[in-house]
């Protein structure tokens, strides 16, 4: 009788095994040093790419850092291989809306391409913050994860100032013009996007849409209240930390 309990136990007891689904496909990612590696990609976009004015190459290089950081961000907190591919088949497509829009300009006005990218940057958003403040110690990667949301942000909003203006090419008016340049262009709108954000603005680029005004306001916020409310939170999830393992025998 006790041999016959043993048999039947024992496969509740498999159930509860983790399936091989669950296991991180990239491990590397799943680290805190991969945020380290994020923040790279990201510090190469904001401060580099405003410089000069991209050319069609340039802009395909762009398009393609953003789609690895989409598919980088991904695999920083997905762990099923179905969810995964979705992710990946979704990079895919805006990757190829990019490059039909570069080599067919007259498709741009309808902004498909720049709307799959503000989805994919806001996506990258969430993923990110939910990989910097998830339960674990607090190291220097969970901070530079912070900063990358914070870069993140600042992105997704000029790609949202790049949507609206290929609808309304007026919406945020520059005082100065670089010959050859359009004022579109994702080089102007970081630039702007990032001096809203900061608070530091010096004159030469403001919104006139209600449309750009209520982005830029918003934007503004969110720079104000964002470092504040990530310090307060890694702070007190240190001293969480901290106190749970003075407790702990």
């Amino acid at each position: 009788m006790g041999a016959f309990s043993l048999r039947t136990m024992r496969p509740r007891a498999s159930q509860t095994t983790p399936k091989p689904t669950d296991a991180p496909l990239f491990p590397f990612w799943v680290e805190d040093r991969g945020l380290s590696f994020f923040l790279a990609f990201l510090v190469l976009i904001t401060i580099f790419v405003p410089m000069i004015p991209l050319s069609r190459s340039g802009r395909i290089g762009l398009d393609l850092i953003f789609a690895f950081m989409l598919f980088s961000g991904a695999v920083a907190t997905i762990r099923h291989r179905a969810l995964m591919y979705l992710v990946v088949a979704a990079t895919v497509i805006e990757f190829t809306a990019d490059l039909i829009v570069e080599f067919n300009p007259s498709l741009g006005h309808l902004g498909w391409d720049t709307a799959l990218k503000v989805s994919g940057m806001a996506i990258l958003v969430v993923m990110t913050l939910r990989h910097t403040f998830r339960p674990g110690p607090i190291s220097v990667h969970r901070v530079m994860g912070g900063v990358v949301a914070y870069l993140l942000i600042g992105l997704t909003w000029a790609f949202g100032y790049k949507l609206l203006m290929e609808q309304r090419s007026d919406a945020i008016h520059f005082q100065s013009s670089i010959t050859g340049s359009l004022t579109g262009e994702p080089s102007r709108l970081i630039y702007f996007s990032f001096a809203t954000l900061t608070s530091v603005t010096y004159g030469d680029a403001y919104p006139t849409h209600r449309i750009a005004r209520s982005l830029a306001m918003a934007e503004a916020l969110i720079g104000q209240l964002y470092p504040s409310i990530l310090i307060a939170t890694l702070v007190g999830m240190a001293l969480q930390a901290r106190s749970s393992g003075g407790v702990d025998p």
